[in-house]
């Protein structure tokens, strides 16, 4: 048996194939309401890192702020599911071309690294990464024309909106799309900077069957990804995240990350078992955020949780959900996610 590592040796063992004394783990979601103050928010993330005793910790910050940087309003007294209700956008979204560049001197970005240096104190050693949406991802929030806020029109909305843009305005959509590369890129590096040990990068649903064609994720989503990519490519601890079923697998296996979190349960995506065999990546992931952990009873979270420590092996994998977990999933639901892989 392995000796006792500290959660950092663990994960950074996990991340390079090395041998663990347990596998890693760790869950995310919306902190609503506190995500609406970045203080708030601060304080909030390391109550939830704590309660739970996790490994490491993906800082989650509100979904809009990406397109808040570029003057989108939204209204947090109102919430439709994780969301809060669209407001307005500055722009025409056929204007396109005169999409510039913002930096992380933004204020609610500038205030969103301030949170990060409070949680990087607060964590103890334990690393902890920044989410950083994909420019076609932030570009889709800055473009829909959401009027119904629930979670699921405001998706559709934005993804339908941006798939029409690139079809009718191709060269409009590259513009905007290196503006808001340089954007993230900058504010990627000023997070790492503020103390994360990488960035989970988000391709919010629109790499899969449905959304993207394969061949203008080629051309809309991968080259402008890697630019933001390698403004943080010494971290050491990248996360790539291919959000929603059915995501084009064999498209993403070169994205110069350490680790690929995705939905590997009843998702329509390769299992644990089939991404070991087809990804070179530390593979993140094995519970249904959507099924067990959210309707399930603690004893069938465990179970399901066991049965994907067993897939996963000690090497090379780090135990989570697929993506976020719903504000409504019980806490004792969470606890015995926690607890599968032993105490300490």
């Amino acid at each position: 048996m392995s000796a006792k590592l500290s959660k950092r040796e663990r994960v950074e063992a996990a991340l390079a194939g090395e041998d663990v004394d347990r596998v890693p783990v760790s869950a995310w979601g919306h902190l609503i309401p506190a995500e609406r103050d970045t203080r708030d928010f601060a304080e909030a993330t390391l109550e939830f890192f704590r309660d739970y005793d996790w490994d490491w910790l993906k800082v989650n910050p509100r979904a809009t702020y990406f397109a808040e940087g570029w003057g989108s309003e939204y209204d947090f007294d109102s919430y439709g599911g994780v969301l809060p209700r669209f407001v307005r956008n500055p722009s025409d979204p056929l204007d396109l071309g005169a999409l510039k560049p913002v930096g992380p001197a933004t204020k609610v970005w500038a205030d969103h690294l301030e949170a990060l240096k409070a949680i990087k104190k607060g964590l103890g050693g334990a690393p902890f990464v920044q989410t950083i949406f994909s420019p076609a991802s932030a570009l889709a929030s800055l473009v829909g024309r959401p009027t119904d806020h629930g979670q699921e029109a405001v998706t559709r909305n934005q993804a339908e909106t941006l798939l029409g843009l690139i079809r009718k305005s191709p060269e409009k959509v590259h513009s905007a799309l290196a503006a808001i590369a340089d954007s993230l890129a900058a504010l990627a590096a000023a997070s790492v900077e503020a103390g994360a040990d990488g960035i989970f990068f988000a391709i919010t649903k629109l790499a899969r069957k449905g959304q993207l064609t394969a061949q203008e994720f080629e051309a809309f989503g991968k080259p402008y990804d890697f630019k933001v990519l390698a403004a943080v490519k010494s971290s050491k601890f990248n996360i790539l995240h291919s959000c929603g079923p059915d995501i084009y697998w064999k498209e993403i296996q070169d994205y110069p990350v350490r680790a690929l979190n995705w939905a590997s349960v009843g998702q329509g995506n390769p299992g644990i078992a089939a991404a070991r065999k087809s990804s070179s990546f530390a593979l993140i992931g094995g519970l249904d955020e959507l099924g067990v952990l959210k309707d399930g009873t603690p004893a069938q979270v465990r179970k399901a949780a066991l049965e994907a420590l067993e897939l996963g092996g000690k090497r090379k994998f780090l135990l989570a959900p697929g993506c976020s977990i719903d504000p409504s999933v019980p806490a004792v639901n969470i606890k015995a996610f926690r607890e599968s892989v032993g105490k300490e």
